[in-house]
Formats: C-alpha cells, sequence, structure tokens
C-alpha cells in the first residue's frame, strides 16, 4: 500500500477561492491539449487563497515534517465529462517530496482521485472520494489520475508540491518525522 495523509480544513473560505479560481479558469499552465499543464490554471494570489497555502503548509509541518513548505500550486477545473491524464509531479534528480490536493468545490460523483503504481511487481491501486474541505497529502512520484466527472456540476481542486529549501535536507534526513510514511524514502 502506499501512504498518503487526508484531513479536513476548517475555516477556509471556499466560496471566495471558488470565485477567485473561476475568474482565472483560462490562465492556462499550458497551452498545449496534449500536456497534462493545460487541466489547470495559474492560481490566484488573493487573501482567501493564500490563508488556503499557509493552512496547507500548517498541516504539513505539524504532521509530517517541519521543514516542508509550498513551493508551487495551481488550480484545477474539472467540468462536467471531464477527467484528469495519468500523470505524476516527480523531477529528475530532485529528492522525493510531498504532493497534495485541496477540494473547494465537488460534488458525488465529480471525479475521485486515484493513484496507480507498482512495487515488486505488485500493482497498487489507492482511490479517494473527495468532499469540499478534504486535504489530501501524497508522495510527488506515484502516477495519479482523476476518473471523470459525471456529477453534472463544476469541481474545484488546489494542488501543490512540498518540500524541504535546499539547506534543510540535512535537517529532513537527520529528523524526517512521519515523512517516510508517506513516500517511502528518504536521502
Amino acid at each position: 500500500m502506499m501512504g498518503y495523509f487526508k484531513t479536513e480544513l476548517k475555516n477556509i473560505d471556499n466560496e471566495q477561492i471558488n470565485e477567485d479560481v473561476l475568474k482565472r479558469r483560462n490562465m492556462k499552465l499550458d497551452d498545449d491539449p496534449g500536456n497534462t499543464f493545460a487541466e489547470d490554471s495559474f492560481y490566484p494570489e488573493t487573501e482567501a487563497c493564500n490563508k488556503l497555502i499557509t493552512e496547507v503548509d500548517k498541516v504539513i509541518q505539524k504532521e509530517i515534517n517541519p521543514y516542508f513548505k509550498s513551493y508551487n500550486k495551481w488550480a484545477h477545473i474539472l467540468e462536467p465529462n471531464e477527467s484528469t491524464m495519468i500523470h505524476q509531479h516527480d523531477a529528475p534528480g530532485a529528492p522525493p517530496h510531498l504532493s497534495w490536493v485541496y477540494y473547494s468545490k465537488t460534488e458525488k460523483n465529480a471525479g475521485n482521485i486515484v493513484w496507480h503504481t507498482t512495487v515488486h511487481n505488485k500493482m497498487i491501486i489507492a482511490e479517494e472520494t473527495p468532499n469540499v474541505g478534504t486535504l489530501i497529502i501524497f508522495p510527488n512520484w506515484v502516477p495519479h489520475f482523476t476518473k471523470k466527472n459525471i456529477s453534472g456540476e463544476t469541481r474545484i481542486s488546489i494542488s501543490g508540491n512540498s518540500k524541504p529549501d535546499d539547506k534543510d535536507f540535512e535537517n529532513v534526513s537527520r529528523n524526517p518525522g512521519q515523512l517516510f510514511n508517506i513516500i517511502g524514502i528518504t536521502q
């Protein structure tokens, strides 16, 4: 089984986040429709959106490792009958780090997140049904996708990656906290 951490965030202004994100729905990270970044929009730097990132970092630092912080983030708007391509957030030569997703707007059947990997020739599949307020933190190297949104409503999630500053990698290796339970390896 692959490790991941799931919790619910409280006191987040999801309605304002959704409004801010939808204003940028056409500001995509990539214009190539064959690239997975074409599914993502630039994340707004508004008060409500910045508060969410602060809260995500607090959870990661308290529950997993105090040296980690988000270094990038984006919005993902999944319209009815859309799904997300399988992808991962791994970068060649970079040590393992964390990826996360927060759901600010979702309905029943709006597209579960599915992780799909192989360990020792054994296929491992994990799936979560998101709710509004759900934060899921998982290994950046695990391939994942979103099932088709058959809810008839738009689903909005915010995603990002988290890692320590370069100067803190040695501290993380001496004090991994709960990191091993999520990414499976440390350097």
